[in-house]
């Protein structure tokens, strides 16, 4: 199970972002980035609504992963506080 928080709706520019399928034993596919900074460097990435471009994409996809993310966690919280 992939972070709510990857930002799916999001179209980055192809001149700089190549998009990646990886099919996991289930049988979901995950996308991800090549990202190409301009520079030389190419990087694989993800887009997060609370970071905007992270580059451990994986850590996106793994769930004990993802639910350790700082990013991650200081979001709850703050979602947590609004409801109390």
């Amino acid at each position: 199970m992939e972070c709510k928080y990857i930002k799916r709706d999001f179209m980055p520019d192809p001149a700089f972002n190549q998009p990646q399928e990886f099919e996991c034993d289930n049988g979901f596919k995950y996308v991800f980035y090549q990202h190409n900074d301009g520079f030389g460097k190419v990087y694989p990435c993800q887009f997060c609504r609370l970071i905007g471009r992270k580059r451990d994409v994986f850590e996106c996809l793994n769930e004990p992963e993802w639910k350790a993310c700082s990013h991650y966690l200081s979001a709850e919280r703050i979602r947590h506080d609004k409801k109390v």
